[in-house]
């Protein structure tokens, strides 16, 4: 299922932060990690992968960022090419991967300062992001830590700040709050919101259902290398034909349940009463009962790190 979404913006198609079209990557050992993937991102808006460990989101993002060719398939950002010009494209975004990648012995405000220089800034210019950055992060009382003392919450902030230092149209972040507490992790869904706000598009990638119901403007679900649905949360549950979800125990057994989905709370209440049942729950279905629905897997939600 493809989103027609375009805010009303105009965009061209040409012009979009990023435009993936058919993108498969198959390695040599014959393994398919991704397969026909297909999407775009817009300005101002949080598009999140959602899927388990090993579904290939993490493939896709390295394709997207340049760490990977293509096996075929097209990835403009911006309207360049990534294949083509990849040096170009990396400078039209941002990326936070998975693992913070820091220099230990340097501090936030060196990082930002060195960061802004390679990215063009003269040296009076990258120094004043280098301010504004550690004001945006609250990062102003740890500005002269040096990063290997860090606690990884503030690590990721710093990652953050490097990819945002140019203040790049597109932002790409592959599980950016996995091994982070919920406090920091919170922290972080703030900071992106901020990004958004000022326009820019991101892209994230994320095992956590949470994350990916409260923070994302649209959801896609990947399994096994395949895109198979992108929408809104709402219009994911509504495309597969439920809102609500009565559970309630199977033959009178405890411990076994079945759940009955539909448009209609109270349509399903009477359809359980009819079939003799009076305990039951009446529930709004979640984004986790859409992926279920769709990839029979289930995605963790808590906070173990991700392979």
């Amino acid at each position: 299922m493809a989103s027609e979404r375009n805010g009303g913006r105009g965009d061209s198609f040409g012009d979009l932060p990023l435009v993936v079209e058919g993108l498969n990557k198959r390695y040599k050992r014959g393994v398919h990690a991704n397969r026909g993937i297909s999407f775009e991102t817009y300005p101002g808006e949080v598009l999140g992968m959602l899927g388990p460990n090993g579904a290939g989101k993490t493939t896709l993002v390295r394709q997207i960022t340049t760490e990977l060719l293509p096996t075929s398939g097209e990835i403009r950002v911006f309207g360049v090419d990534a294949v083509s010009d990849p040096i170009g494209v990396k400078n039209l975004m941002g990326i936070v991967p998975q693992e913070a990648q820091l220099f230990d012995m340097l501090t936030p405000r060196e990082t930002f300062r060195i960061f802004g220089k390679l990215r063009g800034l003269s040296g009076r210019d990258a120094s004043r992001r280098a301010e504004e950055l550690l004001s945006e992060l609250r990062l102003e009382a740890h500005g002269n830590a040096i990063n290997m003392k860090l606690s990884g919450g503030l690590k990721r902030r710093v990652m953050i700040g490097i990819a945002a230092v140019a203040d790049p149209g597109l932002i790409v972040l592959d599980e950016p709050t996995t091994g982070l507490d919920p406090q920091s992790r919170r922290d972080l869904w703030n900071l992106v919101r901020e990004h958004r706000a000022r326009g820019a598009a991101i892209l994230m990638t994320t095992h956590y259902m949470e994350e990916a119901e409260t923070l994302c403007d649209r959801v896609g679900i990947i399994s096994k290398g395949r895109l198979l649905a992108l929408d809104g949360v709402a219009g994911l549950k509504s495309a597969y034909g439920f809102d609500f979800k009565v559970t309630y125990s199977a033959n009178g057994q405890n411990g076994v349940t079945e759940t009955i989905y539909g448009k209609d709370d109270h349509a399903l209440v009477e359809q359980v009463r009819a079939m003799g049942i009076r305990q039951f729950s009446v529930n709004r279905t979640t984004l986790e009962d859409v992926y279920l629905e769709l990839t029979g897997d289930e995605v963790t939600d808590g906070y173990s790190d991700a392979g």
